[in-house]
């Protein structure tokens, strides 16, 4: 449902919206339950690589990915700011970073 509402405001013309922030957040938790579901299911044979194990491995090729979804595309905890200041109108955090000068940024206090 979620791709199909961005492929209608893609035809409307409009910019993709918050349906592309929660998809993502979707995806990297929908890989993470099936990460845990997968290797419970394995058991020790979790623990094994190649094409002799259960599965040939694509459970365990999965489990290792994991990972990924929620660092690539932004991460998760990006992808909530990003909601939370355009969708639910909440204040941007406070930050200095564009006005300060880099050297005299506050270090490791």
């Amino acid at each position: 449902m979620t791709a199909l509402r961005t492929r209608a405001a893609l035809k409307a013309g409009r910019g993709p919206g918050p349906e592309a922030n929660t998809a993502k957040l979707m995806m990297s938790r929908i890989t993470r339950l099936s990460r845990e579901v997968g290797l419970e299911i394995l058991g020790p044979y979790g623990t094994l690589m190649g094409d002799d194990t259960p599965g040939g491995g694509a459970i365990q090729e999965m489990a290792l990915f994991s990972p990924a979804p929620s660092i690539y595309g932004g991460s998760d905890e990006i992808q909530k700011n990003i909601i939370g200041e355009r969708v639910l109108g909440l204040p941007k955090e406070p930050n200095n970073d564009r006005v300060t000068p880099f050297s005299e940024l506050p270090k490791n206090a």
